[in-house]
This record gives C-alpha cells, sequence and structure tokens, in this order.
C-alpha cells in the first residue's frame, strides 16, 4: 500500500481498500441489503431512534 503522510490517512485507505475487498463481487441489491443490516445493527448497539420528519419536503 502506497505510504501516507499521516497516520490517520493510512487508515483511511486501508478501512476503504477492506471495503471494496469485501464488497467487490456483491450485486448491487446485496449491498444494499448488507448496508442496510449494518445501519440497523450500529442504530440498535447505540440506543438509537429513529425520528421521521412532521412533513415531507418537496424539492423543486
Amino acid at each position: 500500500m502506497e505510504k501516507w503522510k499521516y497516520k490517520s490517512l493510512e487508515w483511511i485507505h486501508k478501512v476503504r481498500e477492506e471495503d471494496y475487498n469485501n464488497t467487490k463481487d456483491l450485486l448491487p441489491s446485496e449491498l444494499i441489503e448488507k448496508t442496510r443490516k449494518a445501519t440497523e445493527n450500529t442504530i440498535k448497539s447505540l440506543g438509537l431512534k429513529i425520528v421521521e420528519p412532521k412533513e415531507q419536503v418537496r424539492a423543486h
């Protein structure tokens, strides 16, 4: 892997490469489902709740 000037950049690019390698063979629908499940698990583990908007805002 390329040598980065800052450790944070090195970490970010390592994570991006790992994510790419773990998802490159998935169909878009499979990636969406995997992402949805990971999001739900994160929400549950952090004890968050989903708050829906009171009204829909329409873009013009």
